[in-house]
């Protein structure tokens, strides 16, 4: 009985030598690496248009090719939705795509404007969330006001430019409203209403689920934190 017992300690004593080996990663490694390995595979079913969450910047310009760098060093591009020009904002954590900010600002008649948007994003993503969910999110924090440009910009950006872009004046001076919202495994989608001293901007602010988490504790251009962090400079 003694020998079975020093022989089972011998055995736990050299399993456990072998797993704090230095020359081996450790179990939190390896399941590191293969999240590491996952994130440069995943590419969502969803995201905005023919661009996907997950693509590589070059991926996205491929996919859109009117997409270009901006000088504030954002990929940006303008189109037309549902007969509006709209400008479009396209943010990349870690050279993956995580968020599309979609900025209509010649919006003449917004009620009109924000049925028809209602409409169409509920036959792409199902039913919005209720009016009583959406205000309690916003009250509680969990629909942060934030952009897609707020992330890396995918090359050096200019100073001037960073100042002048429309994020920088909603940032600074807009009111928003969160109209709805919808949420999918894959996305989370705002149709926000914004009012500036001059004028109003209604957006459509789609995010990748995955990659949300993620955004929680950045701190980008055109947040709140960053801003009050650049008032201690004054």
């Amino acid at each position: 009985m003694k020998l079975g017992v020093v022989g089972l300690l011998g055995v736990l004593g050299l399993v456990a030598g072998c797993a704090s080996s230095p020359d081996k990663p450790s179990a939190l490694e390896r399941r590191q690496a293969v999240r590491d390995a996952s994130d440069k595979t995943y590419r969502s079913t969803e995201g905005f248009q023919t661009a996907r969450w997950g693509m590589t910047p070059d991926e996205v310009r491929a996919a859109l090719p009117e997409a270009s760098v901006s000088p504030d060093g954002t990929l940006r591009m303008k189109t037309t939705i549902a007969e509006m020009p709209a400008e479009v904002a396209l943010g990349f954590l870690d050279n993956r795509l995580a968020a599309v900010d979609v900025f209509f600002t010649e919006v003449s008649d917004a009620r009109t404007f924000h049925s028809l948007m209602r409409d169409l994003l509920t036959r792409k993503y199902g039913d919005p969330k209720t009016a009583r969910e959406v205000a309690r999110q916003v009250k509680w924090g969990d629909v942060p006001v934030r952009f897609a440009a707020d992330l890396a910009p995918v090359q050096e950006a200019d100073a001037a430019a960073s100042a002048a872009t429309l994020e920088s004046a909603l940032a600074g001076q807009g009111q928003f409203k969160v109209l709805n919202r919808w949420t999918t495994f894959e996305s989370h989608v705002n149709l926000t209403q914004w009012t500036l001293p001059a004028r109003g901007v209604m957006a459509i602010q789609y995010e990748s689920a995955k990659y949300s988490p993620r955004r929680a504790g950045l701190i980008g251009r055109y947040t709140t934190k960053a801003r009050q962090d650049l008032v201690k400079e004054l």
